[in-house]
């Protein structure tokens, strides 16, 4: 799902201009100081919620499966690895991408974090 356009050419955020500063929020502790911060910008405040919300809604579930696996035998858990690893790589290919949508001027809202997004945008 994505809209049409969300950055104008002429807003500037922190010396930055929009597209630039949405696509920096998705570096977390960037993503957490534009969300707390930054009031006017609507574009690069969603695009901070969004980084919040997905990265840590998915690192969570990640260290939750670790944890579970860790209660297993070594064995079974050296098998499961591989795929812990690929979901990392995952997350950082989701985050480049909605970075890369971002820089673009584009207004994308990930399936389940974009409302996430909106919540958290609403609430801080």
């Amino acid at each position: 799902m994505s809209a049409s356009t969300g950055a104008e050419d002429d807003d500037v955020v922190f010396g930055l201009s929009a597209n630039v500063a949405a696509a920096v929020a998705y570096l977390l502790p960037l993503g957490v100081i534009f969300l707390l911060v930054e009031d006017d910008n609507e574009f690069v405040r969603f695009n901070a919620a969004q980084s919040v919300a997905y990265t840590l809604g998915l690192y969570l579930f990640r260290y939750a499966i670790s944890f579970v696996l860790g209660l297993l035998p070594g064995f079974v858990s050296l098998l499961v690895a591989p795929f812990l690893m690929l979901f990392n790589l995952a997350i950082l290919v989701g985050l480049v991408y909605m970075a890369y949508q971002a820089f673009s001027g584009e207004l994308f809202e990930a399936p389940v974090f974009g409302d996430m997004a909106h919540s958290l945008e609403e609430s801080v």
